[in-house]
């Protein structure tokens, strides 16, 4: 055991700072990181961490008292304890939603675009229904890009040669929605996460040698009009909820009323490549609903060519109350149907 030579007295020191803290912000520190904490702050009097660490479990009783413990159950404070056990790791943050301001009032949905599969006429056909009904701004739900590449279905060579052009595809199409509606708010969807996946699996392997740009440096968001929303931070429209819709498992057929029953708000997704809309009134009167919009995608990719895919799209226009109306559109053949 280390001798009662000062320095025990360094670390109550920073064991009563840390304690304090811990239970002023709910959080914990371990025994570790107070331990480079002593050695940073006192370094001509510890030989290295794991000198400045026996000095912490000796101040904190880390060495003994067990009985005392036992003896004193009804008296042990917990806040102070747990001040010195490190705090929890969680891998997905909470994050606020992306709240979109005020004044804009009528917004285009477009989702499931997956770069270079999308499909041309579909989304010429949405985006100039944009246009005539005068949107001031798009959404773009998820799985704007595909990242192919990183798919873990079985892949074609060929199709991977033509996603190699699939970084210039979304630079083109950020800048025609720009030029078309002015602000753009691009949300992430699983197929865009598929890139920071296959990152962190770089990371895992070759540690801080990779230094891969980020998804806006990717499709070269600086000085756009382009707002970013990460994966699993859902957009807040007015009393309208958006989600891509991968962040709930499960979809079945009833895609929008299964959505409903796991969100119980109303909720705006696509994902599944298909149109739905479920209203519902509640014991009070007050409406709400899903919506589901279909692709602007190749319907019959080569994964999954048999499906009840449909191409399509949606509107969203509110007022200054926050009420909203989804008018959520199919497109058949070229041309609009509403649903």
């Amino acid at each position: 055991m280390a001798k009662n030579d000062g320095k025990i007295e360094y670390a109550r020191e920073i064991i009563k700072r840390y304690l304090d803290l811990g239970e002023k912000h709910n959080t914990g520190y371990s025994k570790s990181y107070l331990a480079q904490v002593l050695l940073n702050e006192y370094p001509d009097a510890f030989n290295d961490k794991e000198h400045a660490r026996v000095y912490i479990r000796l101040a904190t009783n880390a060495y003994g008292e067990k009985s005392r413990i036992t003896r004193d159950r009804g008296k042990i404070d917990l806040a102070r304890r747990f001040a010195l056990i490190e705090s929890p790791y969680s891998e997905l943050k909470d994050s606020e939603p992306l709240i979109i301001p005020k004044q804009y009032k009528n917004t285009l949905i477009l989702s499931d675009q997956h770069s270079r599969f999308y499909d041309r006429r579909a989304n010429m056909v949405a985006i100039d229904y944009g246009v005539k009904n005068g949107c001031d701004s798009v959404i773009i739900n998820g799985d704007f890009m595909d990242f192919y590449r990183e798919s873990k279905f079985d892949k074609s060579a060929m199709t991977v040669e033509a996603f190699l052009s699939e970084q210039d595809w979304g630079v083109e199409m950020l800048r025609l929605l720009q030029d078309c509606f002015g602000k753009v708010f691009l949300k992430l969807g699983n197929h865009d996460a598929r890139r920071e996946a296959y990152q962190q699996r770089l990371a895992l392997k070759y540690g801080e040698y990779v230094n891969l740009s980020s998804y806006e440096e990717y499709l070269d968001f600086e000085g756009s009009t382009v707002v970013f929303v990460p994966d699993y931070t859902y957009i807040k429209y007015g009393k309208l909820y958006i989600i891509h819709g991968h962040e709930y498992s499960g979809g079945g057929i009833h895609v929008a009323y299964n959505r409903l029953n796991k969100t119980m708000v109303n909720t705006l997704s696509g994902h599944s490549h298909i149109t739905q809309g479920f209203p519902k009134t509640n014991l009070a009167g007050e409406v709400f609903g899903s919506w589901t919009t279909g692709c602007l995608c190749d319907l019959h990719p080569r994964y999954n060519p048999l499906n009840n895919w449909n191409l399509g799209f949606a509107r969203v226009e509110r007022d200054s109350t926050g009420d909203f109306e989804v008018l959520n559109k199919r497109i058949y053949n070229g041309k609009i149907m509403s649903t």
